[in-house]
């Protein structure tokens, strides 16, 4: 079992967390955030020993939901998106242009009618850029 002392870097220096409100909760899911910080956590702990093109995907329980409800997960190193509440028949692709109407600012518009089943809640943690100070000395006009 991992825990949080595990990781590396806790995970909110290494990815920004986005998610929708619980549809059944009316509030985001905490079953949800445990879950998109383990799937980070495990993602950049992997990060040296995979290549740049590693996805990690699969269905899950969310542990802790009163629901039960099922989660879809598609983790890569650019990004970890979950879906919670999805039927096994749910198109990926759909869900993924569902999922950019909401997290990217430039995504084009979506209309949930486009799905049969709609998730209760959707998460995503993308990776924060490192901050790297320029390698070549700044030198500064004279005053």
């Amino acid at each position: 079992m991992m825990t949080p002392m595990d990781l590396k870097k806790p995970t909110k220096e290494t990815h920004h967390f986005s998610q929708s409100i619980c549809m059944h909760l009316g509030a985001p899911c905490p079953a949800l955030s445990r879950m998109l910080a383990a799937l980070a956590g495990a993602v950049d702990k992997a990060r040296p020993v995979t290549t740049p093109d590693f996805e990690l995907c699969g269905e899950s329980l969310l542990d802790g939901c009163a629901r039960h409800c099922p989660a879809r997960f598609i983790a890569t190193h650019d990004r970890i998106r979950v879906y919670c509440d999805v039927e096994a028949a749910t198109d990926s692709k759909a869900l993924e242009l569902f999922a950019d109407s909401l997290f990217q600012p430039d995504a084009q518009g979506f209309s949930g009618t486009q799905l049969d089943h709609r998730p209760c809640a959707m998460g995503q943690a993308i990776p924060r850029l490192p901050h790297h100070l320029p390698d070549v000395p700044v030198s500064h006009p004279a005053l």
